[in-house]
């Protein structure tokens, strides 16, 4: 029994783990499509502000009210003015709600609170800058949609690239791990600035408070504001959850390997996250049916 070795055959694909591939890839594909359009109409639009004697600093706030109403045009892929910036953001965030769902149903480990609270807040954040022309065409709209899709891009391939190889810990690629645990250092700050900046924005728009109607401008103001409120005391713990996560990531992907098993060793019965287990109860089911062949035989 020593010796024995590991089972080499990938991780089995049920259909969870099929749906889970197909909503991560689809996922990753919407948010780099927002950033295939944002990052170009940001680059051609401070350029023609810059060109136009503009300096840098409002050449930079000038492009940066434009990234919302980013289309292909503007980005200067094709003449076609469809699938915009503003409606792809609006399906690849919404599809974000299914991960309440994954983890309610216990498809994915995530906790179901704080993914409730994450998805909710943007959810919020979308419903803001969809129904406000005044929180559209300011600087933290740009901010907040860079931040998001910087953030989701390495995301979802880090959870679709973990559910391939079986191991999110050591088996994903570095680079990709890295950004996973890294980039919220920076983009978490800057995404909640933005999403401020999207609250502050609509609680001054005049359409966005008569949503509702007229009568019902007061509660629509108290539905921007109350968010403000939440982030306050919400931001640092989840910023803080965020580096503990890193730092169990980390420790996990560089941990020593364990000693080889020495002497008498039951066999590798299985592989679960990386880890081998052996376990007696295969092997003593084998042992007494051949014990029970032995004394009763057909």
């Amino acid at each position: 029994m020593a010796g024995a070795k590991a089972p080499t055959t990938g991780p089995s694909l049920g259909p969870t783990q099929v749906y889970l591939i197909l909503y991560n890839s689809l996922c990753s594909l919407g948010w780099a499509y927002v950033l295939t359009l944002a990052i170009p109409s940001f680059v051609r639009s401070t350029s023609a502000s810059l060109s136009s004697g503009l300096c840098l600093g409002p050449s930079l706030r000038a492009a940066a009210e434009t990234v919302y109403a980013a289309t292909p045009f503007t980005a200067g892929f094709s003449d076609e003015g469809q699938p915009t910036l503003a409606h792809v953001l609006t399906i690849v965030q919404c599809a974000a709600m299914l991960e309440i769902v994954h983890a309610a149903l216990g498809l994915v480990r995530s906790p179901l609170f704080v993914t409730t609270m994450q998805v909710g807040s943007r959810i919020v954040a979308l419903h803001m800058v969809v129904n406000s022309v005044e929180a559209q065409t300011q600087w933290g709209a740009a901010l907040m949609i860079f931040s998001w899709a910087l953030v989701e891009v390495p995301r979802y391939l880090f959870y679709l690239t973990a559910i391939v190889t079986g191991d999110a810990t050591k088996k994903t690629p570095y680079p990709l791990f890295w950004l996973r645990y890294s980039l919220f250092a920076v983009l978490y700050p800057t995404g909640i600035s933005g999403e401020l900046s999207v609250f502050f924005s609509a609680s001054k728009d005049d359409a966005f408070l008569s949503l509702l109607g007229e009568n019902y401008k007061t509660i629509m103001y108290c539905y921007a504001m109350a968010f403000p409120v939440i982030y306050a005391p919400g931001a640092l713990p989840m910023i803080l959850n965020m580096v503990s996560n890193r730092k169990s990531a980390f420790k996990k992907r560089f941990a020593k390997p364990p000693p080889p098993p020495r002497g008498l060793v039951w066999p590798v019965t299985e592989v679960k996250n990386g880890e081998e287990i052996r376990s007696s109860t295969p092997v003593a089911k084998d042992i007494l049916a051949l014990q029970l062949e032995r004394w009763m035989p057909s």
